[in-house]
């Protein structure tokens, strides 16, 4: 689950009256299921959204925000030890997470929608969670807006420092997966699940429907000769290229190069490759802008059904993404 479709849950909550509890790692160290980041929420119906690990860490974190709807408990800070004699968790991982817990309700709502708005435009903005010891404020603000003491501090991951917690958001972009045929309707969902705000863009009335492609934020039907019509990238996006043929994809492709987003991959062998290459070559882009685009697209996993390349093409994006935005801080303790 993105964050935007995570927060926008909440904020419809309550504005239908809820009080939802937030639950947000705010630090880890060691062998963590998840890292600073990491969310999950509780909805007045029992409803839960996202998760922070799993597990036994994960089924802790529930006690303590369901006691917190209830009214049993107040929010704050909690601290799990994954291994040791002062594990609180039973688990063996060796590492530990501190979770912030806090009740939402209409006095969050203008962050809660300042924050939204941010997400779904693509606009850097950083999170903070102040008061964290006791009763956690939620607040939002955009790059150029930040407090002094924080602006003359770079910040590029999350961090809990003098009881505020300050995460940047908004750094991502979106994925625009150009074809949704056979391959983009098994990677489309799949790419959402892993956090990839996806806009699925196609020519055919049939394929481009939302129902087609659960997760994604967008469905736009279009010309691919002309996508600037419907959609414009930015240097912070994601094109994936799997069009219905080799002269759409090289329409798409010329057009995305013009755009420079972060990564252009593209589905196809080698022999297509050359084709593109030769073409991408003959209409003026040079060398260094043509081996930018990851073609064929997709790990070397042997993988042959469309679930399979879809499999490949997300753990590729995965790859790829924290190489730009830096890796998850939690790992290497399943649960």
């Amino acid at each position: 689950m993105t964050d935007f479709a995570l927060f926008s849950t909440l904020i419809d909550c309550i504005r239908q009256g809820g009080a939802p509890v937030l639950c947000t790692i705010v630090g880890s160290a060691g062998s963590a299921p998840r890292g600073a980041g990491a969310r999950m929420a509780l909805l007045p119906n029992g409803t839960w959204l996202g998760t922070v690990g799993g597990g036994a860490v994960e089924n802790l974190v529930q006690q303590r925000a369901s006691a917190v709807m209830d009214g049993t408990a107040q929010g704050g800070l909690e601290h799990y030890s994954l291994g040791g004699e002062a594990s609180s968790t039973g688990m063996v991982c060796g590492g530990a997470v501190t979770v912030c817990i806090q009740s939402l309700g209409t006095e969050q709502l203008p962050a809660l929608e300042q924050l939204a708005q941010y997400l779904q435009i693509g606009t850097p903005c950083m999170l903070l969670l102040d008061k964290i010891e006791r009763v956690p404020s939620f607040s939002v603000c955009g790059e150029k807006d930040l407090p002094e003491a924080l602006a003359k501090r770079p910040q590029t991951a999350p961090l809990l420092e003098d009881g505020m917690y300050t995460e940047p958001m908004g750094q991502d972009g979106v994925l625009y997966l150009f074809g949704g045929g056979h391959v983009g309707q098994a990677l489309a969902p799949m790419l959402a699940q892993v956090g990839f705000r996806v806009v699925v863009f196609d020519s055919r009335e049939d394929i481009a429907r939302p129902q087609n492609f659960p997760g994604a934020e967008r469905v736009v039907l279009g010309s691919f000769d002309q996508i600037g019509e419907q959609v414009q990238l930015t240097r912070r996006d994601y094109a994936v290229v799997m069009s219905p043929g080799h002269q759409h994809d090289l329409e798409v492709l010329c057009q995305v190069l013009e755009q420079q987003p972060y990564y252009v991959g593209c589905m196809g062998s080698r022999k297509k490759k050359a084709f593109l290459w030769e073409e991408l070559e003959r209409r003026g882009f040079s060398r260094a802008q043509i081996e930018t685009i990851h073609l064929p697209i997709g790990l070397d996993i042997g993988g042959e059904t469309p679930a399979e390349i879809a499999v490949s093409v997300t753990a590729q994006l995965i790859q790829v993404r924290a190489g730009r935005l830096g890796p998850r801080r939690g790992g290497g303790c399943p649960a």
